[in-house]
């Protein structure tokens, strides 16, 4: 660590000088102080900064950003948004953004014509880590930042780092549920499928930006999942194979946040049949029985109560019940869904690192738990119940994941801290 670089307070001095004449005057001197900041503090992991517990004022950097020669200066645009990424870390200067800055963030990256592909990355980072607070959410939406953000992700000219930042900022943006109808309302989720489909074939890109990417994609996918609309949406897009195949990710994240959006669009009864014929149950025992992380453990429980629960009911195996898969339709698709979901469980990281917040898991139904292990009535179909050795076993597992969900719902019931370690 540099103990002579510039501090926030270095940053704020420079900027704050703008009284004195006009920034094209001090360019030089602005660009270096933003410089040696920048490269102090990029890595979160050793970021001075974050570990500073003083207050960062935030005018002079605001007052930077909303000036209006900054678009043509592509290169000190790009130092003031780094800047800013580093800033949004601390849950204090995020809760101090207001306004003002989200707007300026939006218009700079996300609107402008001029913007490059790194500008536009970097403003994407900076929304990720705003939209940790409900209010710049509110402010994101205001200013039409979701439907620039949903443009990125889904352009295949754009590069991989740019679809990748915009993709954590809409996962960002869709815990809240008016994040989520907004993206769902401008076609963010067939723009996520398809990214998580062309993962897949992507060829010039390292495995750790393909890991990021699709962490954050399959994340976004988790979180606007909670919506039912969306959930027609991803089934439509034909998004359930792949996030059966995502569930024996190699990486923890992804499959966890995999299991969530099984968990999610298991809901439906639609999409539970799907889920049963791409071997979803299997792969979802697996994850349940590798116990590497309870929160992926009580999603994976969730979504066997939902693929499994409503069809104990009738004492056996419903998979054989299910049309075939050309004979499926939309109606009443929200008659069989559960009560409990796994809402708004992924909060991305932030930045370049990978963006995987935790928070609570309302995973599993109990109605569906009590339907699973209720005995072995008839449902006037005519055919026999499964063996007893069958019966029990899965009600064994089932009771396990009722009783795993509960505890974890007990214990994560508010939102998680803002972690260091995976944000920009």
């Amino acid at each position: 660590m540099d103990v002579l670089a510039a501090t926030s307070a270095d940053v704020h001095a420079v900027l704050s000088q703008r009284a004195s004449g006009p920034l094209s005057g001090r360019r030089e001197q602005v660009a270096r102080t933003l410089r040696e900041f920048v490269d102090a503090n990029e890595d979160a992991r050793a970021s001075p900064n974050l570990r500073d517990e003083r207050r960062d004022e935030l005018g002079g950097i605001t007052s930077l950003l909303t000036d209006g020669d900054l678009p043509g200066d592509q290169d000190l645009a790009l130092l003031a948004l780094k800047t800013l990424k580093i800033l949004s870390r601390k849950e204090d200067n995020r809760r101090r953004f207001g306004r003002e800055l989200c707007r300026a963030v939006v218009r700079l990256a996300l609107t402008h014509p001029r913007a490059s592909h790194a500008i536009t990355a970097e403003g994407a980072n900076v929304v990720l880590n705003a939209c940790y607070e409900k209010e710049n959410v509110e402010y994101v939406l205001e200013c039409g930042g979701v439907e620039p953000l949903v443009r990125r992700v889904a352009d295949t000219g754009e590069t991989l780092r740019c679809r990748s930042a915009a993709a954590g900022a809409v996962q960002s943006v869709c815990f809240q549920a008016a994040g989520r109808c907004r993206v769902r309302d401008c076609d963010g989720v067939a723009a996520l499928v398809a990214l998580m489909k062309e993962l897949d074939r992507l060829s010039n890109v390292t495995d750790d930006e393909r890991v990021m990417c699709r962490a954050r994609v399959v994340g976004a996918l988790h979180n606007v999942s909670a919506d039912d609309d969306a959930i027609r949406l991803i089934r439509a897009c034909d998004g359930v194979p792949h996030l059966v195949r995502l569930l024996s990710d190699d990486d923890d994240g992804v499959c966890g946040s995999a299991a969530g959006a099984t968990q999610n669009v298991s809901r439906e009864r639609a999409s539970r049949a799907l889920f049963r014929r791409g071997g979803a149950v299997h792969a979802l025992t697996e994850l349940l029985a590798r116990g590497r992380d309870p929160a992926t453990q009580a999603r994976a429980a969730g979504a066997l109560l939902n693929i499994l629960g409503p069809d104990l009911d009738d004492g056996h195996d419903g998979a054989s019940r299910e049309k075939a898969p050309n004979e499926g339709d939309d109606r009443n698709e929200g008659d069989d869904r559960n009560e409990g979901d796994d809402r708004n469980d992924d909060r991305p990281g932030t930045g370049d690192a990978k963006e995987n917040f935790e928070t609570k898991t309302n995973a599993g139904s109990n109605e569906d738990a009590r339907r699973a292990l209720r005995g072995s009535r008839s449902s006037g179909s005519g055919r026999p119940p499964a063996e007893g050795s069958e019966r029990r076993a899965l009600g064994r597992l089932l009771s396990s994941a009722v009783a795993l969900t509960a505890v974890w719902d007990g214990l994560f019931e508010t939102q998680p801290t803002f972690d260091p370690k995976v944000s920009a």
